[in-house]
C-alpha cells in the first residue's frame, strides 16, 4: 500500500462513499481501477470495495462488488478473465481539511475468483497480491543451498517470477544449509523467513522481508482514544506466551571423526523464567539456534496484548505501521498494526477495521 497527499488534483472513478461535512465541504472517497493497465470503466459501476492489508503471512486481498445492470455488464458485455491484473487506488477528498486530496494505492492484484449470483443480481470480483504465475503457489520445488543468506534466496525467487523489487530490512546472517523439499516457492519463502525471525510480505511485483523489531522502533503514524472507535476489543493474556525457550543445535564436527561418530547435539536455553517454550527443532549451529528460538518466542508473545477496533478510515494507518492509544487506562500504549481492512460503500462511508498488538521487549 502506498499513501500520499497533495493539496489539489483529480481522481478517475465514481464517488462511491460520502461522510460528514468537514468545514462545510463534504468528505468523501472515490475509487479508480485499472484492468490490465486500462481504464475500462469498472470504477464507474462499482457498488462497494473491501481491501485487506496484511503485515505478513497472508496475501493482501481486494473484493469488488457490482450489482444489477452493472453485474450484467460484466457478465455479458465485458469479459473478466482470471489471472488479469487489477490496479486499485482509493482517493480521500477533504478528509482532514478542505482542499486536501490523499491517494491510497491499494496495489496490484491478480484476479483469482469471480462470482455471479442472484437475487439481488450481483458480481463479486476477488484479487490477491501474488504473482500471476501459478507455480509460485502451486508447484513443489526441491533445491539445496549452502553458505547463503535469506536475502540472496529471496533475490533469486524474485527474479524467477519477474518481480521488480526486493525490500529487505534486517540483518543478513549466513545460513550453513537451506533445503527446499517439494514445497511451492511461496510456502518455502514464508517458512524460511519465519524460522530466521523475519517476516515476509508478498506484493504482485515485489517482496518485502523485514525484522519487526526494526518497524516497531518507528514513530506512530496516528493516535486514537476511545471516542475514535465505533467498537473495540482489548485482550491481555498469559496463555500461550513465554519467557524463554529451549532448543538443540548440532555441535561442531569432530576433528578426527571415528566410524559411526556423529556431530554432538547441544541443548541451549534462551531467556529464563517459569514459562519456557520447548522447541522440537534442531539447528545447524548455535547462531541459527538462537535465531530460531528467539523468533518463535517473540511470535508467540505477540498475542500477549492485542487490540482490534473499527473506526473512520485513517489513510495513514497501514499494515506494519505503528499507532498509539491514549486515555484508555490499561489499554494505553504503542501498537503494531497486523491487519487493516478498508471498506468503501455507498451507504456506510469509508471505515477501517484494525487488528494490532502492543509492542513489547523482544528477546
Amino acid at each position: 500500500m502506498e499513501s500520499s497527499m497533495s493539496g489539489q488534483g483529480g481522481a478517475s472513478g465514481v464517488v462511491i462513499s460520502s461522510a460528514v461535512a468537514l468545514g462545510g465541504i463534504p468528505r468523501y472517497a472515490s475509487v479508480s481501477i485499472l484492468y490490465n493497465g486500462q481504464n475500462t470503466g469498472m470504477a464507474n459501476r462499482l457498488k462497494s470495495l473491501s481491501y485487506t492489508d496484511n503485515s505478513s503471512g497472508t496475501s493482501d486481498e481486494i473484493i469488488l462488488t457490482f450489482e444489477r445492470r452493472d453485474a450484467d455488464w460484466l457478465r455479458y458485455q465485458y469479459s473478466i478473465d482470471l489471472g488479469s491484473d487489477l490496479d486499485v487506488t482509493i482517493w480521500f477528498h477533504h478528509w482532514t481539511k478542505p482542499g486536501e486530496l490523499q491517494k491510497y494505492h491499494c496495489g496490484n492484484f491478480t484476479i483469482d475468483d469471480v462470482t455471479f449470483s442472484a437475487t439481488p443480481r450481483q458480481c463479486i470480483v476477488r484479487g490477491v497480491s501474488v504473482p500471476a504465475a501459478e507455480s509460485f503457489q502451486g508447484d513443489p520445488i526441491s533445491k539445496t543451498w549452502e553458505q547463503i543468506t535469506l536475502k540472496q534466496i529471496a533475490q533469486e525467487k524474485m527474479e524467477k517470477y519477474g518481480m521488480s523489487d526486493l525490500f529487505y530490512w534486517g540483518e543478513e546472517p549466513v545460513i550453513e544449509t537451506v533445503e527446499q523439499s517439494m514445497q511451492p516457492d511461496s510456502t518455502f519463502l514464508s517458512e524460511l523467513c519465519s524460522k530466521q525471525g523475519m517476516f515476509l510480505k508478498i506484493y504482485k511485483k515485489a517482496l518485502v522481508i523485514f525484522d519487526k523489531a526494526v518497524y516497531e522502533a518507528w514513530d506512530a503514524v496516528a493516535r486514537f482514544t476511545e471516542t475514535d472507535f465505533e467498537n473495540w476489543d482489548w485482550n491481555c493474556t498469559l496463555n500461550g506466551t513465554y519467557t524463554g525457550a529451549t532448543i538443540s543445535y548440532m555441535g561442531p564436527k569432530p576433528e578426527k571423526r571415528k566410524k559411526g561418530q556423529h556431530r554432538p547435539v547441544i541443548d541451549i536455553t534462551v531467556g529464563q523464567g517459569p514459562r519456557l517454550l520447548h522447541i522440537n527443532e534442531k539447528a545447524d549451529d548455535e547462531a541459527e539456534a538462537l535465531r530460531i528460538a528467539k523468533a518463535k518466542v517473540n511470535a508467540e508473545n505477540e498475542k500477549a496484548i492485542t487490540l482490534s477496533f473499527t473506526a473512520l478510515t485513517n489513510p495513514n494507518v497501514v499494515a506494519t505501521s505503528n499507532i498509539e492509544v491514549y486515555g484508555m487506562g490499561l489499554c494505553d500504549g504503542k501498537y503494531f498494526v497486523e491487519r487493516v481492512t478498508h471498506t468503501v460503500s455507498g451507504s456506510g462511508g469509508s471505515s477501517m477495521k484494525v487488528s494490532a498488538y502492543r509492542i513489547f521487549n523482544r528477546l
